[in-house]
């Protein structure tokens, strides 16, 4: 019994849940714009009168002291905060009597020009103020200035936004569809869990019994926790087992009394009861799958509390940035991000022979709380060196709860099963990356980007909870061969396996990290998008990793054709990078990313699958592949360390676009020399002991 069955009832619930709350949510859409719209606009007018008059007032002064309108000094300053403080006004400008602009702040395309100086022609006409349009997109106020002896010498221009009301309902609406969408997915993992728990379990406990029955022993009963209908049989089924087992006592009673002789006769017999009823039952142990199931939620949890962080990590690193003498601004930036991938890549093997000397869950308890302090220190950070500190914290924490998930799952299945264990584990990871930056972009938004990290503390905290009081440690089985730096010198002889490693798996963690943690995120900022808008667009990049990444899984496996999607998704990769920045529109970013995220959707699986296959041969082929896996995820992290000082570099020398563009050059080289190498080193035939754990 799988998952499977499971997913079905939870898609199936959450597909009538989806359908019901975008009903609602289109609703409200028209509902919202027909109450709202009609009352707004009026009150933007009254809003660019009232600013307009109070900016009038500062300059009458100093156009009566003889400035000329032409030479005025602060007003940028003073226009810049009255923008700052009133985000519905688009534009307020100064023009002569002609419509030239003479200052300007705000956001005002030249394509207005004939409008403006149309309606600066109507103010000097009327001597008044005087309401108009430029377009459909602004509202505008021009007020004449005038001198007592000169007359007007110039018009002053409010211009408020038009779409203000349409731009804030839009926001509304993405803001609901992105907290429908992670409530669909959160839901999605909390039915998956209680259809395991409550439905698929008790299943499998009545079968595993049907199945030691069969097989003559009567000493394990299933002992169901919940009394419903499958527990009610659970019960039955112990019920009968234990009548038997009585009447067993009474006939083993029944038998002391017997002589030598009888006894003898029946020893045979006897001995098969022995093993049918053992003097102890065995104590009843939660199932591996099950305890696989709430691996994923407590995973799932723990890494959105990195994921919030995600849209406004390297702003905030910016925004804590002090110089540092013979480095580059943008390098330094990259430093946090490059250290916390550093240390959570060597933390990793060494909190995986923690894991397996203490235990799993202590070791998860410990990184989970390691992990929170990170980040509660990192929301507290008042400088780059405080937040390096912390970071180093975090990545620690994170290396122990992740490498002892992968070894709590590997604990509790079996090779048939190791796959979809892991499948598991790695799409609670992924859901969280679809969860965590719209989220986290909505909560820096409104919150601020220090409240978001602990908030994201508490995240840790919750999993850590999770795990403390459903998850027990299974005995660890000694491995003959664990992970250790010595077996470095031997995957780094296997030409197809560091071919793999060099030019498939390093670039995809490099494009992960310079353009989606840091790249990305900076330069929309840098073009005034709304941390909202970042995480949204953040967001698409797991979305399509999410359902590429199970299609192209099954493909790869019925075609046996790995090879195919490395490449494939190497050159969509390539693609990604130039193609989000063919112009500054964000939908040139959104198509980069979601083609990004299908480019990592391709390659994910059928990399993992590859390199256990490339290993075979020389000396690896002596290896497990739990050592395979740990060594290749290893050496692919070093993707991970680079990528903030490559993206560093390029960005301080060719500007955002060219550093976005560059790393698209690089993943394109890579793609070219893997194919290469694919073609010169043909793959060896797998061993017969293939399906090794």
């Amino acid at each position: 019994m799988n998952n499977t069955l499971a997913k079905s009832i939870s898609s199936r619930l959450l597909t009538l849940a989806v359908l019901l709350l975008l009903v609602m949510l289109a609703g409200f859409s028209t509902f919202s714009r027909s109450l709202f719209e009609p009352q707004i606009l009026p009150e933007l007018e009254k809003k660019a009168e009232k600013v307009g008059t109070y900016v009038l007032a500062q300059i009458d002064r100093a156009v009566e002291w003889g400035i000329p309108v032409d030479k005025l000094s602060g007003t940028d300053e003073l226009f810049d905060d009255i923008l700052d403080d009133n985000k519905d006004i688009g534009f307020i400008t100064i023009t002569d009597l002609n419509g030239k602009r003479l200052h300007l702040r705000g956001t005002l395309s030249t394509t207005f020009d004939a409008g403006l100086a149309q309606i600066t022609r109507d103010a000097v006409q009327a001597k008044a103020m005087t309401q108009g349009r430029l377009g459909t997109v602004f509202i505008t106020k021009s007020l004449p200035i005038e001198t007592d002896t000169g007359g007007i010498v110039g018009v002053l221009h409010v211009g408020a936004r038009a779409d203000f009301v349409s731009n804030q309902l839009e926001e509304v609406y993405y803001d609901l569809a992105i907290i429908l969408l992670v409530a669909a997915l959160f839901t999605f993992e909390i039915l998956l869990y209680f259809v395991n728990a409550s439905i698929l379990r008790p299943i499998r406990d009545i079968h595993e019994m049907a199945t030691r029955l069969a097989d003559g022993y009567f000493g394990r009963p299933i002992a169901p926790k919940t009394r419903d209908e499958l527990g009610r049989i659970g019960l039955r089924i112990d019920e009968a087992v234990a009548s038997v087992r009585r009447r067993y006592e009474e006939l083993a009673q029944a038998v002391t009394g017997w002589g030598a002789d009888a006894r003898a006769k029946v020893a045979g017999t006897l001995d098969k009861f022995e093993f049918a009823f053992p003097p102890k039952p065995a104590e009843l142990r939660s199932s591996g799958q099950q305890g696989t199931a709430l691996i994923r939620i407590a995973v799932f949890v723990f890494s959105l509390a990195e994921e919030l962080t995600r849209t406004f990590l390297s702003v905030y690193i910016k925004q804590l940035f002090d110089p540092v003498p013979g480095l580059a601004m943008e390098v330094v930036i990259g430093a946090p991000i490059a250290l916390f991938m550093l240390l959570w890549a060597l933390a990793q093997p060494f909190a995986g022979v923690y894991s397996e000397k203490f235990g799993r869950r202590k070791v998860f308890l410990v990184g989970a709380l390691l992990a929170a302090l990170g980040l509660v220190a990192s929301g507290l950070a008042l400088t780059l060196v405080h937040l390096l500190i912390a970071r180093s914290i975090t990545a620690i924490g994170y290396a122990m709860v992740f490498i002892s998930a992968q070894g709590f799952v590997i604990d509790n299945t079996t090779r048939e099963t190791r796959a979809q264990g892991m499948a598991g584990y790695a799409g609670g990871i992924l859901t969280a990356g679809v969860c965590g930056p719209a989220i986290g972009g909505i909560l820096a938004d409104q919150l601020g980007f220090r409240i978001t990290f602990i908030l994201s503390a508490g995240l840790a905290i919750a999993a850590a909870a999770m795990v403390y009081r459903a998850i027990q440690d299974r005995p660890i089985m000694t491995q003959a061969e664990r992970f250790s730096l010595k077996n470095l010198g031997m995957f780094i002889a296997n030409p197809r396996f560091m071919g793999v490693v060099l030019f498939s798996a390093i670039p995809t963690k490099l494009a992960l990290t310079a353009l989606v943690f840091f790249l990305v995120p900076l330069y929309l900022n840098e073009q005034g998008i709304s941390q909202s808008m970042i995480g949204r667009v953040l967001l698409l990049y797991w979305l399509a990793m999410i359902f590429v990444s199970p299609v192209a899984s099954s493909l790869s496996d019925k075609f046996g054709n790995r090879k195919f999607f490395v490449v494939v998704g190497g050159v969509l990769a390539a693609v990604a990078g130039v193609v989000a920045v063919l112009n500054t529109s964000i939908w040139s970013m959104v198509i980069g990313l979601t083609v990004l995220g299908i480019a990592h959707g391709l390659v994910m699986t059928p990399q993992l699958a590859l390199v256990t296959t490339l290993s075979h041969g020389q000396q690896t082929q002596k290896l497990s592949e739990t050592t395979v896996l740990a060594m290749f995820r290893l050496m692919e992290r070093i993707g991970n360390v680079i990528a903030p000082f490559v993206a560093g570099l390029l960005l301080a020398r060719f500007g955002y676009a060219g550093a976005i563009t560059g790393i698209g050059y690089i993943l394109a080289g890579c793609a070219a020399i893997c194919l290469l190498l694919f073609v010169a080193f043909r793959e060896p035939s797998a061993p017969a002991h293939e399906g090794r754990a």
